[in-house]
């Protein structure tokens, strides 16, 4: 199979069914055309897009030593593995569907690791989901209120209604608005809801309905789910919602934190191999769509950290990270 074609599909490039149809066969067809083109995906993701040509003619096991919409065609699956790890603006999600007991049609979005995806409801509302992320909501907005859930994190850009209010239903949290635009960060392993206000007013409420806080622009709520405590801070917008924009803004934040964002983001796991650099702290900007081994080594120079990287096909590869050798 010519690997120009097989970098083409990867990135969701070619046209026409006929090319597209004689790649998915190709690589279908036996278990080493799918190891291989697995490898290959792996070996250009790392390596850097840019440098692609430089490799098409290397067999997989020649390697550097750096050791959308699920697009409902069945081809996606093999392409949106991991073109959102390193491009945005591809997406690749998994679309389930059911109904209510009151008849409505739901679907339910999944955002894998390492991917992110941008749709718009049924009512014109604009939602980004990070990676990571689960989006249920009805086909159609029908009765008094408009009603999502989400676990994960997105952004919202809702369609102005006042006489139709639109709810984020989280893990302990609802946020109601009318129309406005707003970030929601609420992963279902971690002990806080995370809300950031930047256009318009957002409530606030308790899963029974209980008014708890009201946001003007510029202010992030954060509320602790353990001890039912929010605490409201002015913040910086930019840092909580670069994300969709594919960039990355860290303020003077731990390198253990960084990690799991990296994990999350460019679905890879970060090991620490000196306990000790868990505590840095790194302020700066990161383009998301970098490869991961200069996203690495801007941090391998500013934050004065060693790396290596393990690939492995059909997991996320590993990261060691590492005292810098004096």
């Amino acid at each position: 199979m010519d690997r120009e074609k097989l970098y083409k599909f990867s990135l969701n490039k070619l046209e026409g069914d006929p090319e597209i149809g004689e790649v998915i066969d190709w690589i279908e067809s036996s278990e080493d055309n799918r190891r291989e083109f697995e490898a290959l995906k792996n070996l250009w993701a790392v390596s850097g897009f840019a440098s692609y040509q430089s490799y098409v003619g290397k067999e997989p096991g020649n390697s550097p030593s750096l050791h959308k919409k699920r697009a409902i065609a069945i081809y996606m699956k093999y392409a949106a593995i991991f073109i959102m790890a390193f491009l945005i603006g591809s997406i690749s999600v998994y679309f389930m569907g059911g109904n209510d007991p009151e008849g409505l049609t739901w679907n339910e979005i999944i955002i894998p690791a390492g991917e992110s995806a941008e749709l718009y409801l049924s009512d014109g509302t604009h939602v980004w989901l990070n990676s990571n992320t689960e989006l249920r909501y009805p086909a159609k907005f029908e009765g008094k209120k408009r009603e999502i859930e989400l676990t994960g994190e997105a952004y919202f850009d809702v369609s102005h209604n006042p006489d139709n209010p639109f709810f984020v239903q989280t893990r302990g949290l609802t946020v109601s608005v009318a129309g406005t635009s707003f970030n929601v960060q609420a992963f279902g392993y971690e002990d806080n809801v995370n809300v950031t206000l930047v256009e318009g007013k957002v409530h606030l409420q308790s899963p029974g309905g209980k008014l708890l806080s009201e946001l003007s622009p510029g202010e992030n709520a954060l509320y602790d789910l353990k001890k039912s405590a929010i605490t409201i801070s002015k913040a910086d917008t930019e840092f909580y919602t670069s994300w969709k924009e594919g960039y990355l803004v860290f303020r003077d934040e731990k390198l253990e934190d960084i990690a799991r964002k990296f994990e999350r983001w460019y679905n890879i796991k970060v090991f620490f191999e000196d306990d000790g650099i868990r505590q840095i702290k790194y302020t700066g900007t990161i383009l998301k769509n970098k490869p991961i081994d200069q996203v690495f080594n801007i941090l391998k120079y500013t934050a004065g950290i060693d790396y290596s990287i393990e690939i492995i096909n059909n997991k996320p590869s590993i990261i060691h990270l590492k005292n810098k050798p004096m």
